[in-house]
């Protein structure tokens, strides 16, 4: 059994409002072998990126732990950047997406290229 490199662009050019929020697409990662990483570029504002989870690609959830503190962080408050790569340990689940919610700060435009490790 080998491994590869499984890279997706989720969310290309996406324009985030000021206090506003927006989902990548989806991202099947069941075969994902935990650690993952992303490259995210935003253009202004502030924002905070979290992974959701979801069984059937339909239904997303926020991913908290049994004391319901948020646990799917990518990244807090992220300022403008040309490119910021990013580790981090991706969520158990078949499918996945990423919520980028930007700070009242300004509107922006987000890519968020998604890596990860796959068994083939």
């Amino acid at each position: 059994m080998g491994v590869g490199i499984v890279q997706e662009t989720p969310m290309a050019a996406i324009s985030v409002p000021q206090s506003g929020t927006k989902y990548s697409n989806s991202v099947l990662s069941r075969l994902s072998k935990g650690n993952a990483a992303a490259l995210v570029i935003s253009t202004a504002g502030s924002i905070t990126i979290t992974l959701q989870a979801s069984l059937d690609n339909v239904n997303f959830y926020d991913v908290v732990d049994v004391s319901n503190n948020p646990v799917g962080y990518v990244f807090p408050a992220l300022t403008v950047t040309t490119g910021k790569w990013i580790q981090f340990s991706s969520v158990v689940a078949p499918y996945i997406r990423f919520k980028v919610v930007e700070g009242n700060v300004a509107p922006t435009v987000v890519t968020i290229t998604f890596l990860f490790i796959e068994s083939v």
